[in-house]
């Protein structure tokens, strides 16, 4: 224990005094009559001692002014250590990405290695390892007086790049004193060796956890996406989010990589992935235009186009890139699918076709047309420039000597950067009318100069021409490598132009140490072609580059040097050090109450305690009977799953229920308690929330019999589940593969009543709110209640069952915003699922009342009838 101002204990000498001083007690005072005469009569002349006060009162009183002076002088438990040396301090601090997941532990720690110098009086200098903001190379600070870097570290935070080494060494290497280090745990990188040796620190903190850290993310060959954790604990979640923070899904990690199966709309929606937890850079992963995916339609003109290895359309399906959803059939059957891209392989067009995908094209539509026989001879007006009747051929009028290799794509085209395949040849093709050919309509040519891929930009869309077929016909195109990759190319264009390889992006959005992506002022810049091998820096802060809709992003993962812990010999880990307890309020406090309770002593002794101890009674049975009323308070309970964010996510949503019901409505309802059926009573529940996972285990035979039980009971039983199967009917379809097989094995115990669709003549549509539909966080799927004849003497239902997962809609965080977007209508449609739950709880609180109302129609009937 240490005192900050020891000084006041010199109080304590004073207590002799004070303790002679109060032993004198002038006895109480007494009601007596005035007369005069008496009082002369009654006139001694020895003089009286006053009594003497009680001995344990004097000590009481005593024990009070001795806490007073104790408290003054500030008494602290755990003290911060001391400091190893006597001379000046060097606190470095590892303030580079890896340090953002456990900030304020790190700058808790630092700031009692502070407070230790301070009471030791000693001056502190500090060194933040990473560079600054503008590329300044680490520098020491100081030295100084302890608050002053006290003032320092508190307003020090971490930045979203790997810390310089080789920079902090040479900083450190010049300074004479105590070195203590605050390590992040990794090497960051060769140099790390060399950095401990210029630092030679005499105390070393560390927390031991290496740092989260996400890879780029992709897409798998079914389109979903993926991320792969490099570094970082296992057990984590990896979630989708949107720009604005919303979740539309989550997925756990199998042998390090995560996988989101999504949608192609709501992938499309997604702007990062971010690893449940603190928020951090090295957690988060932005996405950019190449994670999402368009609609392609596929269309031709010959009724053979998908024949293998022959048809048309055969070898473009395949050449679509991963990510995409493709549709295929006639034109008016693609443009109502509202497709991104239309992909004609040799397919003729009649004037309002072409009237048609014009006005495709020009919303931001691409229109991409393969040449063919059936094209070949009849060109129409919708083609970038203007093509010459028939096609050029070996053998042909317009014959070649040899079939052509193509020649290298230019650096203002599409197709920039890519690599030339020189065994594809073309022996047939399409030509371009050489008299009013426009040079900047040539995307591709041959090696003799014949143009062979004509684009042009049109209102917000292309019109791109392939003046050879989509199949291996007329040229080895559709059999190489080139193909997958051009088209990638030219789907991508309906996501915005894609920047040339050459071009200097802008930074747009910054990402900051703690995963927050921010409009900044900043100047720099990056290329395209510099992105595989660029490490995250000042110079280069990850976050988004360019403009418009085909941003890069810079991640941190895949541009720092590789996680390597490192060798840290003698740490101690500040996570687990206790900060400084001040006792001085405390015994102050306990100081005020003893005075207080020697006035009530004070107060009896003179028998003038009646009314202040009628007020203490009168006080302490109005706290009894609300304690009693919270005791008796109503409340909703939820089966324990397991995993603990369903839990969580299922506690929050019933938790916000609560609430929502208790504001509107007479119901008062006290917080959602997590159960376990068979080990808990769940007969004091009105309504039980029971969400099943798709790797949910089927009850114990004691839950089974508590279930059952509790719906023969008279409680009401919700069975949801997190979506459904892949093709199941509603928005959540595909969400939660396995889940019909995990819902019959958790509810083939229960002798659940006969089941029918729940509909808008249900009391439970219209006892509180009148709704027609019952969403949560999906809406679509039949919501099953039992029949009329199956439900309880009261009418009502014993158990409803859903896969819209309710209770993701209702929850919010503590600052009161939702936890996760309900798809497809967002808050208009978390509106309704507000509402359906409440009608939930009235339902379950009041059924067969509410059951009652939906038959006075017909009572009155019958009793006017004659």
């Amino acid at each position: 224990m240490m005192f900050a101002a020891p000084s006041v204990l010199l109080g304590l000498l004073a207590l002799p005094g004070l303790y002679f001083l109060l032993r004198l007690t002038p006895p109480a005072a007494r009601r007596v009559l005035f007369p005069p005469l008496a009082l002369l009569r009654g006139l001694a002349a020895a003089e009286r001692t006053p009594a003497r006060m009680p001995l344990w009162l004097l000590l009481f009183r005593l024990l009070a002014a001795g806490l007073v002076i104790v408290g003054l002088a500030g008494p602290q438990l755990h003290p911060p250590p001391a400091l190893p040396g006597n001379g000046p301090v060097l606190l470095v601090i590892d303030n580079g990405w890896a340090s953002a997941s456990d900030w304020a532990a790190r700058r808790d720690a630092a700031l009692q290695v502070v407070a230790s110098a301070q009471a030791q009086k000693r001056g502190v200098a500090l060194l933040a390892t990473a560079r600054d903001g503008t590329n300044a190379a680490p520098y020491i600070q100081g030295v100084m007086p302890a608050s002053q870097a006290g003032q320092l570290v508190a307003a020090m935070q971490p930045v979203p790049w790997p810390v310089d080494r080789a920079g902090a060494a040479r900083a450190a290497s010049g300074f004479h004193g105590d070195v203590v280090y605050l390590a992040d745990g990794i090497t960051d990188g060769p140099g790390f060796d060399e950095f401990m040796t210029a630092l030679k620190p005499a105390r070393i903190l560390s927390d031991g956890v290496t740092a989260s850290l996400l890879a780029a993310p992709g897409l798998s060959g079914s389109g979903a996406l993926t991320v792969q954790l490099a570094a970082g604990a296992s057990g984590q979640h990896v979630l989708a989010q949107t720009g604005a923070g919303d979740v539309l899904g989550s997925a756990a990690f199998s042998h390090g990589v995560a996988t989101l199966a999504l949608p192609l709309a709501l992938r499309n929606r997604v702007a990062r992935l971010v690893l449940d937890g603190p928020g951090t850079a090295g957690a988060t992963a932005l996405l950019d235009h190449n994670a999402r995916g368009g609609v392609v339609g596929l269309l031709a003109g010959a009724g053979n186009a998908e024949t293998p290895f022959l048809g048309a359309l055969y070898y473009a399906r395949r050449a679509v890139p991963v990510g995409c959803d493709i549709v295929t059939g006639d034109l008016s059957a693609l443009l109502a699918a509202k497709v991104n891209v239309i992909i004609a392989a040799d397919a003729p067009f009649n004037n309002d076709q072409v009237q048609a995908l014009q006005g495709f094209v020009q919303g931001g539509g691409v229109l991409v047309r393969f040449a063919g026989p059936l094209t070949a001879d009849t060109p129409d007006t919708l083609e970038p420039d203007t093509l010459l009747a028939g096609d050029r051929k070996l053998g042909g009028a317009l014959t070649w000597s040899a079939p052509q290799i193509f020649a290298p794509f230019g650096g203002g085209t599409p197709f920039a950067g890519l690599t030339i395949d020189p065994d594809v040849t073309v022996s047939r093709q399409i030509l371009a009318d050489p008299t009013q050919l426009d040079p900047a309509t040539i995307w591709a040519s041959l090696h003799d100069g014949t143009p062979l891929v004509l684009g042009r930009a049109q209102g917000a869309g292309y019109l791109v021409s392939v003046l050879t077929t989509a199949n291996a016909d007329w040229s080895g195109l559709a059999i190489s490598g080139m193909y997958p990759a051009m088209m990638a190319r030219l789907v991508g264009l309906a996501q915005g132009a894609p920047p040339k390889p050459d071009a200097k992006l802008p930074l747009l959005s910054a990402l900051d140490a703690f995963g927050g992506l921010t409009k900044t002022d900043a100047t720099a810049s990056l290329t395209p072609q510099d992105v595989p091998g660029l490490m995250v820096s000042p110079t280069h802060p990850p976050g988004l580059y360019g403009s418009g809709a085909a941003l890069l992003a810079l991640n941190v993962g895949g541009h720092v040097p590789p996680v390597a812990a490192a060798t840290l010999p003698g740490a101690v880990a500040f996570g687990g050090a206790v900060a400084p307890l001040a006792l001085g309020p405390a015994l102050l406090a306990a100081a005020v109450l003893m005075l207080v309770l020697d006035l009530l002593i004070s107060l009896f002794m003179r028998g003038l305690l009646r009314v202040p101890v009628l007020l203490a009674l009168l006080w302490l049975s109005v706290g009894q009977a609300h304690a009693q009323d919270a005791a008796l308070n109503t409340s909703l309970g939820y089966v324990i799953t397991g995993d603990a964010a369903t839990d969580q996510t299922t506690a929050d949503g019933l938790g916000y229920l609560s609430a929502l019901v208790s504001a509107h409505s007479a119901a008062q309802l006290s917080a959602p308690v997590g159960l376990s059926p068979g080990v808990d009573d769940i007969s004091l529940y009105p309504l039980l929330y029971w969400m099943v996972l798709p790797v949910s285990a089927p009850p114990s035979d004691q839950a089974c019999q508590a279930l059952s039980s509790y719906m023969q009971h008279g409680g009401l039983l919700v069975i949801d589940t997190p979506g459904g199967e892949a093709g199941a009917p509603g928005s959540g379809s595909g969400f939660a593969p396995g889940i019909e097989a995990a819902v019959q094995r958790a509810t083939a115990c229960l002798n659940l009543p006969k089941l029918a669709p729940l509909t808008a003549q249900n009391v439970l549509a219209h006892c509180f709110y009148i709704i027609t539909d019952f969403p949560g966080r999906f809406i679509g799927a039949p919501v099953l209640i039992a029949t009329k004849d199956a439900r309880d003497a009261d009418g009502v239902s014993p158990v409803i069952v859903g896969q819209n997962d309710w209770a993701a809609a209702w929850a919010r965080d503590a600052n009161g915003n939702p936890e996760q977007t309900p798809i497809p209508d967002g808050e208009a449609q978390r509106v309704v699922a507000d509402r359906f739950g409440t009608n939930l709880v009235i339902y379950a609180l009041t059924g067969s009342y509410k059951a009652d109302q939906t038959s006075l129609p017909d009572l009155l009937n019958r009793l006017s009838a004659p």
